[in-house]
């Protein structure tokens, strides 16, 4: 049986190493990605099962516009006809109320809070994979 493959987009690189080591540990398959335009090189080359989400990216370039709605946007619209990989968010964000209401318009599975909880998130993963 193939591992399933997850992309985890995160800037902190604390937060993603524990996010990536958390599901490596479960068998998944993880990349990983700092930014939106790396997400978005990494979703179409590797094609993931799921990706996690922050919603606040590094910018590495004055011009980049990338935040985790806007990748989650374009996740959703790549591969026409073709399945798309579940998302879910991470996000530390003051008002989660906002982010809830943006990713449910970008069809995303569910969002955790930072700091998260490794059996939340390893729940949440296998919930949205079914």
């Amino acid at each position: 049986m193939n591992a399933k493959r997850i992309l985890v987009v995160e800037d902190n690189k604390v937060v993603q190493k524990v996010i990536a080591d958390t599901l490596k540990a479960t068998g998944y398959e993880v990349f990983l990605a700092h930014n939106g335009a790396t997400a978005v090189k990494q979703a179409r080359e590797q094609e993931p099962d799921l990706v996690t989400l922050d919603i606040e990216l590094a910018k590495d370039s004055p011009d980049d516009s990338w935040d985790g709605i806007s990748v989650a946007g374009w996740l959703r619209r790549m591969r026409v006809g073709e399945s798309k990989p579940a998302l879910i968010v991470i996000s530390g964000h003051e008002d989660p109320a906002k982010i809830v209401k943006q990713a449910a318009d970008v069809g995303v599975y569910t969002c955790l809070t930072k700091p998260v909880d490794k059996q939340q998130l390893l729940d949440a993963v296998a919930a949205a994979l079914k």
